[in-house]
């Protein structure tokens, strides 16, 4: 494996620059976004243009359970793109559709059933809305965190938005003095790393609307709404794909598989050449790592598993076809 580190130095040695640690680091999460959305090593490929993929290593699966006429719901915080919503009650595969189409034949959408589509909605800054207008307060739990400060906005009671910077205090709470309205959207976010998790409250009623781990700066939250509106307890199963996660500590080491770890040293480097500038280099080692995109999706397109045809041994006939899956007690009837 290859931590931020070692990939680091590996890149400050072959493009001989060793004072712009910082600036590395930062391109090797750049690196890794490019990879996490690799269309754009296809826009020269003829008629590839505007290809995209989704890594396979970036796939989750998550269980969601309805409430009677609730139509909303909170994806998990991780969740970047939605593969799959398939529902397991009665089996069918829930399909998205746009906004346009929806209120063109749906004008009125008030039935209740079992869902056939779905939207997604806003993104929510908090994991668990105000429960009332209310004041916010924050808190860490580490003594150590009394410099860094956290921005909120959102709407007040009047319908105004508002935003405030609470400077942390430690373990102590330290409370701000604006009233938000509880039907709005809130948005959170760090100014610095912190050593200790983050806790965003309400001020009154001090019910948690999200922690933020130490290395998380402004978290989203998806919200999906299901049509028909369901009328009982169904559960969803969702195949979702995440982000890439950034590499902050020196000892972080990236979420591809390791056989890929050479492209973010090579995508890297690109970034150095293109700073110094070495245009020569920066398009040779540029087009050596969209190269190495493209050929790092077609493996990840591999299924080795997917076998189109069968030829069976029963009685020797040869037969050329997908077989049925069956028990040792399986009798063919021909």
């Amino acid at each position: 494996m290859k931590t931020r580190l070692e990939i680091r130095s590996r890149v400050a040695t072959d493009t001989r620059e060793t004072q712009i640690n910082t600036h590395i680091e930062e391109w090797i999460n750049l690196t890794l976004l490019e990879i996490q959305s690799p269309a754009w090593a296809f826009e020269q490929i003829a008629g590839m243009r505007g290809y995209d993929h989704k890594w396979s290593f970036n796939r989750r699966k998550h269980t969601l359970s309805t409430v009677a006429s609730t139509e909303f719901y909170q994806l998990p915080r991780e969740l970047d793109t939605i593969g799959l919503i398939r529902q397991t009650s009665t089996p069918q595969k829930l399909r998205f559709i746009p906004d346009d189409l929806f209120y063109e034949f749906v004008p009125n959408p008030t039935a209740t059933g079992s869902p056939k589509w779905y939207r997604i909605w806003e993104e929510e800054g908090v994991e668990v809305r105000l429960s009332t207008d209310d004041m916010l307060e924050i808190v860490s739990d580490s003594t150590a965190d009394t410099t860094q400060t956290v921005r909120i906005v959102g709407k007040d009671t009047n319908g105004l938005l508002r935003t405030e910077s609470l400077t942390l205090s430690g373990t102590t709470a330290v409370a701000g003095t604006i009233t938000y309205d509880a039907g709005q959207v809130l948005r959170v976010s760090k100014s610095a790393d912190t050593t200790g998790v983050i806790t965003i409250r309400e001020k009154t009623a001090d019910t948690v609307l999200v922690r933020l781990a130490p290395t998380e700066r402004a978290p989203r939250f998806k919200i999906i709404s299901f049509y028909p509106i369901p009328s009982s307890a169904i559960s969803l199963y969702i195949e979702y794909y995440t982000s890439i996660r950034r590499l902050e500590g020196d000892n972080d080491v990236p979420d591809i598989p390791e056989k890929w770890f050479w492209l973010v040293r090579v995508g890297t480097c690109a970034k150095v050449y293109q700073y110094q500038p070495k245009l020569e280099l920066f398009n040779a080692t540029q087009a050596l790592f969209a190269s190495g995109v493209r050929a790092m999706v077609k493996s990840d397109l591999g299924n080795i598993d997917f076998i189109p045809y069968l030829r069976s041994q029963l009685r020797n006939l040869n037969r050329v076809g997908i077989f049925e899956l069956a028990d040792d007690t399986y009798v063919a009837n021909f």
